[in-house]
């Protein structure tokens, strides 16, 4: 082989590099610009400013289950928006959306779980507390509001008193611990926290959603045992650990 064909051949594997490296470049850039999508609906109130200088953007991203510029949620979230005066009403409105629009089901299994999206939940309008608290936090990030959704336990035994609820006797939803059964339904739960601020604090609070019985609860709300917040969609539909299961039973 000549030195010629010897350059030759070193500069199509230069090139075939770079290629490459453009492409995995794309791909990042292509996946990054997929998590930060944001699409906020403009009404009568804004909390945009706010929302940023406290760094909680991250919490109105658009992501694969709380796809809300799916023109079903889409929809219904700017109409909330339109006939709301602040946040606070936004969030009462959204909850009695859900409890009035989703029929709580334990029935949905882990496959379907993994699958489902806020949009999907709206259309079958069956779901548990997962389905529940996508669809919520979706209408949510999409007015503004940031949202998060956080999995954990429902006690069996103490109940707190809620800021706000739809239906003043409706409780949290729940269903019993079934051995080996690591899906969040009924006491192995999932719930939404919501965040805005008030009127003489820029700083805000985080409030507590119970997107099952449309309940709003203070942070401090003992009823709930935090496990984690979720970061995707399996996170979001199952709890394996065996020690946390035992303890949700008896708490």
């Amino acid at each position: 082989m000549n030195i010629k064909q010897g350059g030759d051949k070193m500069n199509k594997k230069k090139m075939y590099l770079w290629a490459t490296l453009g492409l995995l470049l794309l791909g990042v850039l292509f996946s990054t610009s997929q998590r930060t999508k944001i699409s906020v609906i403009e009404g009568e109130w804004d909390i945009s400013q706010e929302v940023k200088s406290n760094g909680y953007e991250i919490y109105l991203v658009e992501t694969s289950d709380f796809d809300y510029t799916n023109p079903a949620v889409y929809n219904v979230a700017q109409e909330i928006k339109a006939r709301t005066l602040t946040p606070e009403e936004a969030i009462e409105e959204v909850l009695k959306f859900v409890v009035q629009n989703i029929q709580y089901s334990s029935s949905v299994s882990v496959d379907s779980c993994f699958e489902e999206t806020a949009s999907t939940a709206l259309q079958s309008g069956v779901g548990d507390c997962v389905s529940m608290a996508r669809l919520a936090t979706a209408l949510l990030r999409a007015q503004g509001i940031p949202a998060r959704t956080m999995g954990g336990c429902l006690s069996g035994f103490s109940r707190c008193t809620p800021i706000f609820a739809v239906v003043p006797t409706l409780e949290a939803q729940v269903t019993p611990m079934i051995e080996g059964d690591f899906k969040k339904r009924g006491f192995l739960h999932e719930w939404v926290e919501a965040w805005y601020p008030d009127n003489s604090d820029t700083t805000g609070k985080w409030h507590l959603l119970e997107s099952t019985s449309g309940q709003i609860f203070d942070m401090s709300c003992i009823s709930y045992l935090e496990f984690g917040y979720d970061s995707n969609p399996r996170d979001r539909c199952v709890i394996t650990s065996p020690d946390f299961w035992r303890t949700c039973k008896n708490y």
